[in-house]
């Protein structure tokens, strides 16, 4: 069973801690960046099995910024799924703009397992 590569991205160096500190309690490997230019430099050098982004308001810069995402994920061999997190934009605009799902904060270990589960294959999780 191979271990899931998840990229985290935010901002605040404190919720990067702990959104690595969720994943790796998980049994999956996380690696962190604070903003989405170093994102799209890691999504080009590292093969990673999901993206988790902060996204917040304004909404517009929210979805710009999943938008990128998907523009620098295009072109890899494998579809990355992107899951926004977010403490109140609503899911609507996130998914339209290309987010694949919405984990809304505060969130806690078990809701962010199911999310990760719902788009790894089967039994990457233990």
């Amino acid at each position: 069973m191979s271990t899931a590569r998840i990229l985290i991205i935010e901002e605040s160096a404190m919720l990067r801690q702990h959104s690595m500190n969720m994943v790796e309690e998980l049994g999956l490997i996380a690696q962190t960046v604070g903003d989405i230019e170093e994102a799209l430099k890691r999504l080009q050098e590292k093969d990673f099995d999901i993206v988790l982004v902060e996204v917040k308001a304004p909404e517009q810069h929210a979805v710009q910024r999943i938008e990128a995402l998907r523009r620098a994920t295009a072109s890899l061999r494998k579809k990355v799924p992107v899951v926004a997190m977010s403490s109140g934009l609503k899911r609507g605009p996130l998914l339209a703009g290309g987010a694949d799902d919405i984990l809304m904060r505060p969130f806690m270990t078990g809701e962010l397992e199911a999310v990760i589960d719902r788009w790894l294959s089967p039994g990457v999780i233990a």
